[in-house]
């Protein structure tokens, strides 16, 4: 099954080579994205834990171009719900919004912190990034392929190869690298170039 709206949780956003992937199929039209003010804000702080030498200017650039990449991606009225979801502590505000943006899916790598029992009466599944990309390779394999390429060949500090990205991303997506390396869909939009 293809779920066409899913919220990103923070740590599938903080990894930049995830983080643009998922942006760019977004922007594709293979699912709609979805977050917080409140998780962009989380996004920042975990980077500066990891990498204290960033500005927080810079990060912030950083979550303006993902605003400004998907205009209608930011949730606000969920609020309200919040205290309702007591039992989920910090992540509370994740579930709240994916219910009030209508969320069929939250994607995180948090899986234990989003229990079925919690999520199944609003019809949400969490799944982690590799199981999301996967149902996106699924839903169209050549848009996700070509995406790859795409995304290599914007990406300059540092260039990278496609191949390069699905290096990067097998940490956080093994079983989705795998499938795209084997894949005549990925190596046809090698040859492309698209």
């Amino acid at each position: 099954m293809a779920f066409t709206t899913a919220l990103l949780d923070a740590n599938v956003l903080h990894p930049m080579v995830l983080c643009d992937l998922l942006i760019r199929l977004a922007q594709r039209g293979l699912y709609r994205a979805l977050w917080t003010r409140e998780i962009l804000a989380e996004v920042v702080a975990t980077i500066l834990r990891r990498r204290p030498d960033l500005s927080v200017e810079l990060l912030r650039k950083r979550t303006a171009a993902m605003q400004a990449a998907l205009q209608d991606a930011t949730v606000e009225g969920y609020e309200p719900l919040v205290p309702t979801l007591h039992e989920l502590g910090a992540d509370a505000h994740v579930v709240a919004a994916a219910v009030f943006g209508q969320a069929d899916v939250i994607v995180t790598s948090n899986i234990r912190d989003f229990p079925e029992r919690v999520l199944d009466p609003y019809g949400i599944a969490a799944l982690p990034p590799d199981d999301f990309l996967i149902q996106q390779w699924w839903v169209d394999p050549v848009a996700v392929a070509e995406t790859l390429v795409q995304q290599a060949r914007g990406t300059t500090r540092p260039p990278l190869t496609p191949d390069d990205v699905l290096t990067r991303l097998r940490f956080m997506a093994p079983s989705f690298v795998k499938l795209v390396r084997a894949s005549a869909e990925y190596r046809s939009a090698l040859k492309s170039r698209t």
